[in-house]
């Protein structure tokens, strides 16, 4: 009998199928294995918290596979009350909370403990800093979590790839709205005559690079919401695919901002530069994909951007690093193949 597996999400099967099995958490790549019964359910239609679980008890899944909490905590507690029978699998971007070692600090994670965290049978991190923190404070099991690298659909990027024999103008493209240093950017950009292409959302810093570089020859910032576009991501995907380099200049914050669109670039096998973080997981200096720079380094963005501008090997020697690290471990079918073995444990244990 196949296995029931619910997914919460606001996105519908067929919209499921026409992106990348990463943006989806694999669920895509869920659906062609036949012991699966797949299942989805939109929070959002839900008028509360409880009819969410009632929702949920009525399809009475084996494992229910949430990739954003955000609002959907007290379903944990309701699993620890026996209220909901399922095991639950998560992915988690933050890092598990942890009061001090006073008395009453000790009090409260004990309690969170008994009626949260040990009722979370799988915790998939995105970075490792948060996955140390949680084990060693002993917040959770070492077998409850795990850091897992997010690989790509990469055949579902390539109807974006560009005709390599096509010589194009050296750009620069970066994406993303939240926590982003895009004045440092679009200043290395400016002082270093390079075509920048900023796509982002309307946010107060944003709006505000954007008024600062009006009437730049050489950066151009796009609000996506204002395009009306009935594709966002395949727009934003396509516009990767034509640029030499991915730039991600970030704010300093306890995680590792920026790590979607690195795992986005990939697939188009350009140089990332992004601004040193010490809670990425992936290091793109380490594995020879890119550069990390200071925080608000305008000089360090000016001397990386010219000299991969002015070194096209350098470039190349990197694009074949991420082929290699693709293959290696950034695939989604070694992502697939992780979490579904996670399944079969946790349907085949008590």
């Amino acid at each position: 009998m196949a296995i029931r597996i619910l997914y919460l999400t606001n996105k519908s099967k067929e919209t499921i199928m026409s992106l990348p099995s990463n943006v989806s958490y694999y669920v895509k790549r869920f659906y062609e294995n036949p012991n699966w019964d797949i299942k989805l359910l939109n929070p959002n239609r839900s008028k509360n918290i409880w009819s969410l679980a009632i929702a949920i008890w009525k399809i009475s899944p084996q494992i229910l596979y949430i990739d954003n909490l955000q609002e959907l905590n007290l379903l944990i507690v309701l699993k620890q009350l026996r209220l909901l029978r399922c095991k639950i699998v998560i992915w988690k971007y933050t890092q598990c909370i942890y009061y001090d070692s006073s008395i009453i600090g000790r009090i409260k994670n004990y309690i969170l403990k008994k009626i949260y965290w040990e009722g979370l049978n799988r915790i998939y991190m995105a970075y490792d800093k948060h996955t140390e923190h949680a084990i060693t404070k002993k917040i959770i099991l070492p077998q409850q979590i795990s850091t897992l690298s997010r690989g790509v659909d990469e055949k579902w990027y390539q109807q974006f790839k560009t005709d390599l024999s096509i010589k194009r103008k050296f750009t620069v493209i970066a994406t993303g709205k939240d926590n982003r240093d895009y004045q440092t950017l679009c200043k290395a950009c400016e002082e270093t005559s390079t075509p920048c292409l900023i796509l982002t959302r309307r946010h107060p810093a944003n709006i505000k690079v954007a008024t600062l570089f009006t009437n730049s020859a050489w950066v151009k910032i796009i609000f996506i919401e204002d395009l009306n576009l009935k594709n966002e991501y395949k727009y934003i995907m396509k516009e990767v695919a034509k640029a030499s380099i991915l730039a991600i200049p970030c704010e300093k914050v306890p995680y590792g901002v920026g790590y979607t669109n690195e795992i986005e670039a990939l697939p188009f096998y350009i140089p990332i530069l992004v601004t040193h973080n010490e809670y990425a997981h992936l290091r793109v200096e380490k594995e020879g994909i890119g550069y990390e720079i200071p925080l608000h380094d305008t000089a360090g963005w000016k001397e990386k951007i010219q000299y991969l501008k002015l070194h096209p090997e350098v470039i190349s020697t990197m694009s074949n690093n991420i082929k290699r690290l693709i293959n290696r471990e950034y695939n989604d079918n070694a992502t697939t193949q992780f979490i579904e073995s996670d399944f079969i444990q946790l349907c085949t244990t008590k």
